[in-house]
């Protein structure tokens, strides 16, 4: 019997290495590719990454979009979105091999044999994965070995309450194909890696084969991630047992390689703490991190910070285990809050001790060390203002008071340069100005343009409507053109609103002409009950042989009332811009445009106070 290794590796877009479809389609060429073979290579599927997204959630996209009512959490592109986002992967890439280019090198018996069984898995890979949507794949046998590449959008398409209700998630793209998680250790994606490599040992089986062993390398588990299922103390026992003829099995032999390099890893790493007496200890959750901070500071624990982390001696490290043990993960409210609350101290301080007194009395606990700490009122950890982003540390909330200063004084020095006071354009300026003073005492709120950024003066959506304005006036239009420009958009809204009435009663008609005709030509058994729509037809010259050429007037009428009605999205919206800077440069002028935002905020606030008040007669 004869034994091949099967190889599976599944690739992230983002990662190094991780996918290259122009790579695999062979758009370049690498030293190590045979180029008079490349017409050798088998190619099933070849469809552009955008057609793909567009094929798999414009529908779903569509919908989404249709249910926001704020335009900034409107989605244009989805493709773009996701490329952008950290939280999911734009593709996967899948690499397939059945032995190597030593076992099955090209050109050879086994080279031809492997050929055939990666066709196989491929050609039954849709039907087992639903919810991976193939938008390329080849088999290469231009290289050293057979092998397959295999690239994936993983979507999801059920049990979603928000957001789109089909989506990009490997996550739940393989729950939905049934891999339920049982633990962190046996995830969806381990259990689906695993029925995969399954699916190869039996296509070796089929062909009288068995999968070869070959020398696993397991060093990037870290001791820790083992000890959680195995009793490590247990392993030198465990390495040393003598086992029978029937004890040598696969998983045996896997097992005691795992446990050789696990044994090697924590070998290496005692010899590291052996020559320095401090540990690094870093934790991508920083709520992880501030719980076990926290701890330490309880037990008297001395620690050192770092950039990323803390420092701790090698005798505590027992202790620090136990603690981060004891870590159970929850939500964590206060953090997206407190980045808001520190956005609008530094636009309303002139420096960090403003900001920190603002901190204070809005009821956070403050932490003054080599980096500064808070802690929300109801919560039991502090925060690192580092960890909230790149924004937040020390010296970026320095900056941005300083850039914050910058653009007022630029206002400030505009204003006082321009000769004509009482012109529309230093009206606006002095309108601006007006505004974050008004800010900085707390009476307005804040406003982002883009929510994932921190709030500044170029990031509010309030300033950015009077800079529009302001730029759009600096061209010559007067309050008198923008009035005729509003009058002339609203005549051709309601143009546009005429006309597919119009559409939608010639439509109405043709159906109507169109069911009279089937009717007549095509049930005619009762022919005396159908003068009257015989009468219809006839003065419009419909017969039995030309009737259904309506069926073309309703399409082409349908498609002019689609396209109209897009054209009156677009002129409606037009509409409302134009009001709403006439109506902005009318308050302006007037004096009114900041205290009418005031008026606006006092009745919000006065709403918010009162709604949970139940009036008791």
């Amino acid at each position: 019997m004869g034994a091949l290794s099967t190889s599976f590796t599944l690739g992230k877009a983002s990662a190094a290495h991780g996918g290259n479809v122009e790579h695999n389609n062979r758009e370049f060429y690498a030293d190590n590719i045979n180029v008079n073979k490349i017409v050798e290579n088998m190619t099933y599927v070849k469809q552009d990454i955008k057609e793909a997204y567009d094929e798999l959630f414009s529908k779903a996209l569509e919908k989404y979009n249709a249910k926001q009512k704020q335009p900034c959490r409107k989605i244009k592109d989805y493709y773009e979105h996701i490329k952008n986002g950290n939280r999911e992967e734009v593709f996967y890439e899948l690499v397939v091999q059945f032995g190597d280019s030593k076992t099955a090198p090209v050109d050879s018996e086994n080279g031809e044999l492997v050929k055939t069984m990666l066709d196989e898995y491929m050609k039954s890979f849709k039907e087992r994965n639903p919810n991976l949507h193939i938008f390329n794949a080849v088999l290469h046998m231009d290289e050293a070995s057979p092998h397959l590449h295999i690239d994936v959008i993983p979507f999801y398409s059920e049990n979603r309450k928000n957001g789109l209700s089909k989506g990009v998630s490997m996550k739940s793209a393989l729950i939905e194909q049934g891999f339920n998680p049982k633990g962190i250790k046996n995830n969806q994606l381990v259990l689906w890696e695993d029925n995969e490599r399954g699916v190869m040992e039996n296509i070796l089986k089929n062909r009288g084969m068995k999968r070869e062993i070959k020398k696993a390398n397991y060093a990037h588990q870290s001791v820790e991630e083992y000890k959680e299922t195995q009793d490590y103390k247990k392993l030198p026992c465990y390495s040393r047992k003598k086992l029978s003829s029937e004890e040598i099995t696969e998983e045996n032999i896997r097992k005691l390689q795992l446990d050789n390099a696990l044994l090697k890893t924590e070998k290496e790493k005692l010899e590291r703490q052996k020559h320095s007496p401090y540990k690094s200890f870093y934790y991508s959750s920083e709520d992880k991190h501030s719980f076990v901070q926290s701890k330490l500071d309880e037990l008297k624990i001395p620690y050192r910070e770092t950039e990323n982390g803390f420092e701790a001696q090698k005798c505590y490290i027992n202790e620090i285990r136990k603690l981060e043990k004891e870590f159970k993960a929850t939500k964590n409210p206060y953090r997206e809050k407190l980045r808001n609350d520190i956005d609008k101290f530094v636009m309303q301080s002139q420096n960090i001790d403003e900001v920190l007194e603002k901190i204070q009395k809005a009821g956070y606990e403050i932490k003054q060390g080599k980096y500064l700490s808070v802690k929300p009122k109801f919560s039991e950890r502090f925060i690192r203002l580092h960890s909230l982003g790149e924004d937040y540390s020390e010296q970026a909330l320095r900056n941005r008071i300083v850039n914050k200063k910058r653009y007022e004084t630029d206002i400030d020095n505009k204003i006082n340069a321009t000769k004509n006071q009482e012109s529309v354009g230093v009206l606006i300026l002095k309108t601006v100005r007006h505004y974050t003073v008004v800010f900085a005492a707390d009476v307005l709120p804040a406003n982002k343009i883009n929510p994932k950024k921190p709030f500044s003066w170029t990031n509010d959506s309030q300033l950015a409507k009077l800079s529009a304005l302001n730029k759009k006036l600096s061209t010559g239009v007067t309050l008198e053109k923008l009035n005729e420009q509003f009058a002339s958009q609203e005549k051709i809204v309601a143009e546009k609103e005429k006309n597919i009435a119009d559409l939608k009663s010639e439509l109405v008609f043709f159906k109507d002409l169109y069911s009279k005709g089937k009717r007549c030509f095509e049930n005619n058994d009762n022919l005396k009950n159908l003068e009257k729509d015989f009468k219809v037809l006839s003065a419009h010259n419909i017969t039995a042989n030309n009737y259904r050429k309506i069926e073309q007037l309703i399409h082409q009428n349908e498609i002019e009332i689609a396209k109209a009605e897009n054209e009156l999205t677009a002129e409606s919206q037009k509409l409302k811009s134009d009001s709403d800077i006439l109506i902005a440069a009318k308050k302006i002028v007037g004096g009114t445009y900041v205290q009418a935002l005031i008026e606006a905020e006092k009745e919000r606030r006065h709403a918010e106070f009162t709604s949970g008040y139940r009036r008791v007669d």
